[in-house]
């Protein structure tokens, strides 16, 4: 029985590490493509 509660807390670990991964790309994608800028790079290319 305890074998089977840490596979089942392994397989939910890696579950959610895939999705914060999935996630977190289409995020960068998204920003990648509307050209938003961050305040940080945005006040970095200002200083030049």
């Amino acid at each position: 029985m305890y074998d089977v509660c840490q596979l089942a807390t392994a397989m939910l670990a890696i579950a959610f590490t895939a999705v914060l991964m999935i996630s977190g790309q289409r995020f960068i994608e998204y920003r990648l493509q509307h050209e938003a800028m961050t305040p940080i790079v945005a006040m970095a290319t200002l200083a030049r």
